[in-house]
């Protein structure tokens, strides 16, 4: 039998992509989405670039008008913070509020930015995440010289290529001797350390901040581990997110490799979903289970979850992808893999037109493409065959990829 009423826990890109899909989908039901956050959904992405250099307004921001979730007759209430329940009931306990009931139930609540434990809480050191946290973070900007960004992930490194592209003088700090090695690889790391570096970034890798310099309520000053004095006007923390499991714990949910353990179509118990940042995705392509914090993905599994519920159950087989534009230098990235397995470099790095294939056994489990979206697209059908290809091949520009997947040469 149908649910009647679907909640949704999460009001980011998985929680608002569920909740859209089902109403497209042709789901009858209720439906009811309950976020924490003060603003309606948002395109996050926005947040580390075009929003934060200023190039968009505010309502560009937004994934769909204010009237759009009246007239999809889904109802969305904001700052509402879901503690505990029942999944025996059907009933979720809000902090403030009477309890919610549900027939069917789908998770999205994303994560929370990590704060280093000695980091001062002053008006001038941010973390980013929310739309609030940018609105703050680029005034701040706005009226700062120079900005300090410890972690050179893709929301520092996207952040602080924000602030040097409106003119600043930005200093990056990362503690591991390259940015992004066990994701990407040391050689992908390098190239992108180095681009930071052409644009006049002071990167500072294998660093940490080991004294912070406070004047009255403000961040004046960093000593680094290298010994140096740095002054800065501002500090943006870019190293990583938490996934915010708490509620799915106190729900008796399986928890496993710091989230929430999914099957191949995102279902972690009866009547019960898990999608975007929380969810442990038992992948059915890859043959493993991979969680991914990234704004595509969430939204993807977002749908994939409406698919299950307003039609019939049906395993999440889309690929991960991602992308980051810092710059002029497009990356994207399919599929999933580490910065440990055998990559094979095909095109130009020295003309950052180049895509490197992550290979596991044989089998390419990811692409990741410097402003070369066109490899990457193909390379989609290389990571699906789950055959085994001969790196030389991959190198070779003359190779057409999809025949490599047994695909006619288009």
């Amino acid at each position: 039998m149908a649910p009647r009423r679907v909640v949704i826990v999460g009001g980011g890109g998985a929680g608002d992509a569920a909740a859209f899909s089902l109403r497209k989908q042709g789901f009858d039901g209720e439906v009811l989405i309950l976020s924490a956050d003060t603003d309606r959904p948002y395109d996050r992405p926005y947040l580390s670039k075009e929003f934060l250099r200023g190039e968009i307004e505010e309502a560009k921001v937004y994934l769909h008008d204010d009237g759009e979730y009246s007239e999809n007759r889904i109802e969305l209430r904001l700052q509402q913070r879901v503690t505990g329940g029942s999944l025996a009931e059907g009933r979720l306990q809000l902090a403030s509020g009477p309890d919610v009931s549900f027939d069917t139930l789908i998770l999205a609540t994303g994560g929370t930015p990590r704060r280093l434990p000695d980091a001062p809480r002053t008006s001038n050191v941010f973390t980013l995440r929310s739309l609030r946290d940018c609105q703050a973070l680029r005034a701040g900007i706005q009226a700062s010289s120079r900005v300090l960004v410890v972690g050179a992930g893709f929301i520092g490194a996207e952040a602080g290529a924000s602030a040097r592209t409106l003119g600043k003088d930005v200093l990056l700090v990362e503690a591991a001797p390259v940015p992004l090695a066990g994701a990407l690889g040391e050689d992908v790391g390098k190239v992108y350390a180095g681009i930071h570096s052409s644009k006049g970034v002071d990167v500072k890798t294998g660093t940490k901040v080991k004294e912070w310099h406070l004047s009255g309520e403000r961040l004046v000053g960093v000593t680094l581990s290298d010994g140096s004095r740095q002054e800065t006007d501002l500090a943006l923390l870019g190293v990583g997110i938490d996934p915010n499991i708490e509620l799915a714990a106190a729900l008796g949910l399986p928890i496993e490799a710091g989230g929430v353990a999914v099957d191949p179509g995102l279902k972690t118990a009866d009547g019960v979903y898990c999608a975007g940042d929380i969810a442990v995705h038992q992948h059915p392509v890859l043959g493993r289970a991979i969680r991914v914090e990234h704004w595509e993905v969430a939204k993807g599994q977002g749908r994939g979850v409406a698919t299950s519920i307003a039609r019939e159950p049906t395993p999440y087989s889309t690929l991960p992808y991602f992308w980051s534009d810092q710059y002029d230098v497009s990356l994207e990235y399919r599929g999933q893999a580490s910065g440990s397995a055998q990559l094979v470099w095909r095109g130009d790095r020295e003309a950052l037109k180049f895509s490197v294939f992550y290979l596991n056994g044989g089998l390419v489990d990811a692409v990741l493409s410097v402003n070369d979206g066109k490899t990457n697209e193909a390379a989609a059908a290389l990571i699906q065959a789950r055959r085994r290809v001969d790196p030389a091949a991959l190198e070779d520009l003359s190779v057409d990829l999809a025949q490599l997947a047994g695909a006619p040469a288009s």
